[in-house]
């Protein structure tokens, strides 16, 4: 199973590029087409861990997504 993830940026937040970056960094790799990034889950505890981890990340950037699973 993979976690999908779509971002909606503006001009007010935070940097796309710089988010990619970040994404990386808790195990999220950039995808091209319907989805920006994505992330393997393998056990439902993960999936947990995983969006807390994208929510703390983002929190305060100004920065929306919608999460997909797949």
């Amino acid at each position: 199973m993979r976690l999908y993830v779509k971002f909606y940026f503006n001009s007010e937040g935070g940097s796309p590029l710089e988010t990619i970056k970040k994404m990386k960094s808790i195990g999220f790799q950039p995808e091209v087409g319907d989805y920006d990034a994505s992330a393997p889950i393998p056990d439902p505890q993960n999936y947990a861990t995983l969006v807390t981890k994208l929510h703390d990340l983002l929190k305060g950037s100004n920065v929306g997504f919608t999460l997909t699973t797949k």
